[in-house]
């Protein structure tokens, strides 16, 4: 009985949050989608605990406090942004912004010809074969123990880095006067692509990223639209919805239906939404040890330490001794927290969040274009680790890598400009 009392307390409280920032706030945006996400995950929660199949440990109270506190500190530049929005986006005057968008173009388009023969055995396959999913999930594992090792698909490698930067970009793009519709219409296109390709390979974990990280650049730019141009893409976004939802659920049926006793699809569902507040709750900080980085800066830990695991396989075996590893769902917090120890968890969230107010600050009610992604960076934590892990860890480092050299190039050169101003300035294309 007191483990409902305590996860009711906790919805409650992001309740709570939701309507003192809406009573604040008066529209909904950004920070109203990250926070309605997490009362959806804390009402998961609740159902998960109400079903007898699956089996944790007693809840905490302080597990729960420390949980709301940290994610209350990763939204403090989404909220502090939102409280006082800036009145314009003062555009950058660079056109070497169309080299990301034109990689995201490309590369999403040179995975069209492996989307299409594979069509057959994905995504019809998820209508017409009951296995499928399991059986495309299962082969994934499988090349688990070859990932962070080798390059397979350049491409697909190069997509994937710049996917969330190129979300940003092609959703600032609809915010200009002046907007070539079909470089837009090309982005939207490549960035459907990057989110269909994971369903011919059974995974719904990845396709789910995607469409909130979409959901996170819209309604951060979506004051900036045009309404003609937000009803446009209100609409797209509810027709791509309809069509990635339905064989993200063919996927699930066939992964967990009829296949565990009686728990059923719903029982599963529940589960895999709801159990990152829970284990989070149960062992994060209590898991018996810490992995010193090895997930959440892996990539730059293996430069400096060669036999850092290159995958999680390898990490699992390494850390088997922990009470918990990211087989489960602890949210983006109990990925640094597990990383690093509950104690420099707490001092790496406030000194990189404090560092991001200080960017984001706006000037006479104008922002620049690399405060916004800045501020997007953050948004996409939040939003993307709510339920599952940090979203940005392993080879995942490579688009953390993207948003730095970005901001280093906008950065660098609204300084320049500042310094050297140009004669006649030319609006970014």
């Amino acid at each position: 009985m007191m483990d409902f009392v305590l996860a009711s307390l906790y919805l409650v409280v992001w309740i709570l949050t939701l309507v003192w920032y809406q009573y604040r706030n008066r529209q909904i945006d950004a920070g109203s989608a990250i926070m309605a996400s997490y009362i959806g995950y804390a009402i998961f929660s609740l159902l998960t605990l109400a079903d007898d199949f699956f089996i944790y440990d007693k809840l905490r109270l302080f597990p729960y406090i420390y949980l709301y506190t940290m994610l209350m500190i990763a939204l403090t530049p989404t909220i502090y942004h939102h409280l006082s929005p800036p009145e314009r986006i003062e555009p950058p005057r660079t056109r070497v912004l169309l080299i990301p968008c034109v990689i995201v173009i490309v590369c999403g388009f040179l995975q069209l010809p492996g989307l299409i023969s594979n069509f057959g055995e994905g995504v019809v396959g998820l209508f017409t074969n009951a296995d499928a999913g399991q059986e495309a999930y299962s082969e994934r594992l499988e090349e688990a123990s070859d990932a962070g090792t080798k390059i397979n698909n350049l491409t697909a490698i190069l997509f994937n880095m710049v996917f969330d930067c190129g979300v940003f970009l092609c959703f600032y793009l609809m915010t200009l006067k002046k907007k070539n519709l079909l470089f837009i219409t090309a982005m939207l296109i490549a960035v459907f692509i990057g989110m269909i390709i994971p369903v011919t390979m059974g995974q719904r974990g990845i396709v789910i990223t995607c469409a909130l990280t979409v959901v996170v650049g819209y309604m951060l730019f979506r004051r900036y639209m045009a309404p003609r141009i937000n009803k446009v893409v209100q609409t797209v976004a509810i027709i791509g919805a309809i069509i990635i939802a339905l064989p993200i659920g063919a996927i699930t049926v066939s992964r967990f239906g009829e296949r565990e006793g009686n728990i059923g699809v719903g029982g599963f569902i529940n589960w895999y939404i709801g159990q990152g507040n829970i284990y989070f709750n149960n062992s994060v900080l209590n898991a018996g040890g810490i992995r010193y980085g090895d997930r959440t800066i892996n990539l730059f830990k293996r430069i400096v330490v060669p036999d850092t695991p290159k995958n999680y396989n390898e990490r699992r075996d390494k850390y088997s001794k922990l009470e918990i590893d990211d087989y489960y769902f602890t949210t983006f917090v109990g990925d640094f927290v597990l990383d690093f120890g509950p104690v420099a968890a707490v001092v790496i969230f406030i000194v990189f969040n404090l560092y991001i107010l200080t960017v984001i600050r706006p000037r006479d009610g104008t922002i620049k274009l690399h405060q916004m992604l800045a501020l997007y960076f953050t948004m996409c934590i939040c939003m993307q680790g709510g339920m599952t892990l940090f979203m940005y860890s392993d080879t995942s480092n490579l688009k953390i890598i993207v948003f730095v050299l970005l901001y280093a190039y906008l950065r660098y050169h609204d300084v320049l400009l500042q310094k050297y101003p140009l004669k006649k300035h030319e609006e970014n294309c």
